[in-house]
């Protein structure tokens, strides 16, 4: 049986190779506007997301391109007692590895949808003056999907928009079901 998987996995893995008509190695950036959902109160926290990536294209029209990005995320809340109104910013830090796979509408323009998994780097919570690391307290590992676009220019330039959701709880704690919820908008550049 594993040697019938992994001749299954050379094939699938020799074929990606020989209709690769070209890849391309790349950076990108840009800004990230992240919310904690199930959470009281919260409201957007705007971050960044930085890294590398390697698109290999499989045709005209299609293309895999995974991805290394480092992406601060979190949210800010704030809560009302009576006349006292406390503010707190959630702030968490991940490497995401997401693997898009792209449709190129036109040459110029793509639609992506993939999986991503995030390893949690750092997790503060700062109310006030008041710094404390939560990071024991939050799950080191994030599954989630993502969907967005891009538009590609013919100098290697290029823009694009991502809406990342997670699928598993960022609280190591049954009784917080919070989930991270990222719009991400940037620019990359291939090589």
């Amino acid at each position: 049986m594993k040697k019938l998987i992994l001749s299954g996995v050379l094939a699938i893995g020799t074929m990606l190779a020989v209709q690769a008509q070209n890849v391309k190695f790349g950076v990108k950036g840009g800004l990230n506007i992240s919310k904690l959902t199930a959470t009281d109160g919260s409201k957007a926290l705007a971050g960044f997301h930085a890294g590398g990536l390697v698109n290999i294209g499989l045709g005209k029209t299609w293309a895999i391109q995974p991805e290394l990005v480092y992406s601060t995320q979190g949210t800010k809340a704030e809560r009302s007692v009576l006349w006292l109104t406390s503010s707190n910013t959630v702030k968490v830090n991940y490497i995401n590895v997401p693997v898009m796979v792209q449709y190129s509408i036109v040459p110029e323009f793509y639609l992506e949808a993939g999986p991503q998994v995030g390893f949690l780097t750092a997790a503060k919570v700062k109310s006030g003056d008041v710094t404390v690391d939560i990071k024991n307290n939050m799950q080191s590992v994030d599954f989630g999907l993502g969907f967005g676009f891009g538009y590609k220019f013919d100098m290697g330039l290029g823009v694009s928009g991502r809406y990342n959701f997670g699928l598993t709880k960022v609280y190591d704690s049954d009784q917080v079901d919070s989930k991270n919820s990222v719009a991400q908008v940037g620019v990359f550049y291939t090589f």
